[in-house]
């Protein structure tokens, strides 16, 4: 027979033991219960994201605008998809991250909120984007809206797809994916955010003319225009109206990209590039460069050298110019200033 003193241990043992199955089996409901949140989390997050995504896809089909649609038009349709962006914002508001994605949760609404005002701004950018006659105007005005879009996919990936990978790690969750790879201006797309990308955009736009009519696609319509103007060897990217130094250089050229609008192959284009600076307008440098053949719709770049003899520290300009082909109704685009000055 057990004495008393042997029963009591046994009892105290054999509670020692429940109490040891009891936590066990409270941290690993815990322990469940932390991976279902994060998984739960992040395939609400997912849901999100790629409805995001698919507004992104939307919007590309109608900056193609295939159908030559007029301004409005167009404007309806994006103000739409700032509609449906808006309401994704809103279901990210309301999600229930784990306590380690409060932060990053509040940056996956600053993402999306950046995104509806990209849309915002696109679409009330776009009468004066189509409606300019001057490309280099259009082009930088259609990058601004587009650099939300960019900021947005930055955002998102610094500040919440990096802190959610690594609360992950912190907390040893594995099999929950982290969706990464959800950006608004993925791969060739980012371009669009650069004038130079952007300008991409502009023809398929202004297939509506000012009228609001369309063209007709038969090929009487006539038309070049600048796309973008780098100096180099810096390859610094000059823009209208915007002081701009330029480093001085013995290399020193001015590259003008030139864009075919029209519907017509054109021959002997001219792009000529006058320098002068505002204190000797009389000492004006000019130069010009003959573009061979440029088909509907291609760009082409032609260099054409720096001053020999500028005015270093002082405020100049730097005009360029694609000399107009026959038949050529809208010139306003064949025409660009850049303040530039060249610095040691």
């Amino acid at each position: 027979m057990q004495s008393p003193a042997a029963r009591i241990a046994l009892a105290v043992g054999g509670l020692l033991v429940l109490i040891i199955v009891l936590v066990l089996v409270v941290r690993g409901c815990q322990r469940s219960a932390l991976e279902d949140s994060y998984r739960s989390y992040m395939g609400d997050v997912t849901t999100v994201v790629t409805a995001s995504g698919k507004e992104s896809d939307a919007l590309q089909e109608i900056l193609l605008n295939k159908d030559a649609a007029k301004a409005p038009d167009l404007q309806i349709q994006i103000r739409e998809l700032a509609g449906g962006a808006e309401a994704l914002v809103g279901q990210a508001e309301a999600l229930s991250p784990p306590d380690a994605l409060v932060a990053p949760n509040q940056s996956l609404v600053t993402a999306l909120q950046y995104r509806v005002t990209g849309l915002k701004a696109l679409a009330d950018s776009l009468p004066s984007v189509i409606d300019s006659k001057n490309r280099a105007y259009s082009s930088a005005t259609l990058a601004s809206a587009m650099q939300r879009f960019l900021a947005s996919d930055v955002i998102y990936q610094d500040s919440f797809v990096g802190p959610s990978k690594r609360a992950l790690a912190d907390a040893g969750i594995t099999g929950v994916q982290v969706p990464d790879r959800q950006f608004f201006l993925s791969g060739v797309r980012a371009d669009q955010a650069s004038p130079t990308g952007a300008g991409q955009l502009i023809p398929a736009l202004q297939r509506v003319s000012t009228t609001g009519g369309t063209t007709t696609g038969t090929g009487n319509l006539r038309g070049t225009g600048i796309v973008v103007v780098q100096a180099l060897p810096q390859g610094l990217t000059l823009e209208p109206g915007v002081d701009t130094e330029v480093q001085a250089s013995d290399k020193l050229e001015w590259q003008v990209t030139v864009e075919n609008s029209g519907e017509s192959v054109e021959t002997k284009v001219i792009v000529r590039v006058t320098f002068a600076s505002d204190a000797s307008p009389g000492d004006a440098q000019t130069v010009e460069k003959e573009i061979a053949s440029i088909a509907p719709g291609e760009q082409q770049s032609v260099t054409l050298p720096g001053p020999k003899t500028p005015t270093f520290g002082e405020a100049s300009v730097l005009k360029v110019e694609v000399v107009p082909v026959p038949g050529e109704e809208r010139t306003e685009n064949n025409r660009a200033e850049y303040p530039v000055k060249i610095v040691f």
